[in-house]
């Protein structure tokens, strides 16, 4: 699937990341100008995704605030708000804001990935589409085709999401294992919801080798592996994860896992991941809505928490994954099923 010499060592990538970390942090200490401190914020939000930190995001948005504050009114200022904003889910927010970089003359080449990004996360899958299609055309590289392949998955093309996913990996020919590794997971990811597991086991020990440090990688393949019957390897992958990672996510699968061990340490699990989703939400309760109400239906056993949640998820983007969260909510809440929200 891919050829891991071709790329620096996943762990040397990952010390060069945070070593330049620290250096941009040194001179946002000593005064450092806009673009630097965009430059700290991109870094850390790119180690925020790859080890699961939490607080590595909200300092990247601490950052990129203290950059937009001096200049407030530009065309990269108002793209690096929009950017922030779908992150973290508020996507009339950014959708307004995008519009604004754009009359404000930011490149529209940026602002039409922004666009599709939004378009896909809320369900208008043809209209993103669209776009995708044309960024792939006109520059056919791994992240437009990645774009595009894990769009045609959400479409539920999977076998043009495959060949397209293969065509982006091979249309890679930097040496960071970063750009790689991400398509990998969204590529296990895409096969994790499709029910295919092997394939996701194949896709997900591939990125293991590119970029070991992946956590939430590491994560998803701990799923599969207790999905197939693995709990013993499932454990050996997450346990790490929770010493590590301050998303609950991670403590969330190791409470399942534990729970099919038949080991009395998952309901000590279960409240602990529930209290740190609950603080979550209290921060940012539309990016996390969606998480929280899979764990609160699942193992954290609060249908009625998750169906508030599930509900919360669906009024911000109507797709086929909320709608199913929507309908697993409300069946173990045993309420009705929402009016009009075809599963």
């Amino acid at each position: 699937m891919t050829e891991p010499r071709r790329y620096t060592s996943g762990r040397i990538a990952v010390a060069n990341l945070s070593a330049s970390i620290g250096s941009l942090e040194r001179e946002h200490s000593s005064g450092a100008g806009p673009e630097r401190l965009l430059s700290l914020s991109k870094l850390l939000f790119l180690r925020g995704d790859l080890l699961g930190r939490i607080t590595d995001h909200d300092r990247a948005e601490a950052i990129a605030n203290e950059a937009i504050a001096l200049a407030p009114g530009s065309a990269r200022a108002l793209h690096v708000r929009a950017q922030i904003a779908g992150r973290f889910h508020l996507f009339e927010e950014a959708k307004g804001l995008l519009a604004q970089a754009f009359l404000a003359g930011y490149l529209k080449q940026e602002i039409d990935g922004e666009r599709a990004a939004l378009l896909q996360a809320t369900g208008h899958y043809n209209e993103a589409l669209v776009l995708r299609e044309r960024m792939a055309k006109r520059d056919p590289g791994i992240n437009t085709l990645g774009g595009l392949a894990t769009l045609l998955a959400e479409m539920g093309d999977w076998a043009a999401a495959e060949v397209c996913y293969a065509d982006a990996i091979a249309a890679d020919h930097g040496i960071s294992p970063f750009p790689c590794g991400q398509l990998l997971f969204e590529w296990g990811v895409s096969a994790m919801r499709r029910g295919d597991l092997d394939r996701a086991e194949a896709v997900f020990a591939d990125l293991e080798v590119i970029l070991p440090q992946h956590v939430p990688g590491r994560g998803h393949r701990a799923e599969v592996a207790l999905a197939r019957g693995k709990p013993d390897v499932a454990k050996a992958l997450v346990a790490p994860l929770v010493e590590t990672s301050d998303d609950p996510e991670y403590r969330a699968v190791h409470a399942e896992i534990l729970d099919a061990l038949g080991d009395d340490r998952a309901a000590r699990e279960v409240k602990r991941a529930a209290e740190a989703y609950e603080l979550l939400l209290a921060r940012r309760p539309e990016a996390y809505a969606d998480h929280a109400a899979a764990f609160f239906v699942g193992i954290g056993n609060r249908p009625k928490r998750a169906l508030e949640l599930a509900l919360a998820n669906f009024k911000l983007r109507d797709t086929p994954r909320s709608r199913k969260l929507l309908a697993r909510a409300s069946s173990a809440a045993e309420v009705a099923p929402v009016p009009g929200v075809a599963i």
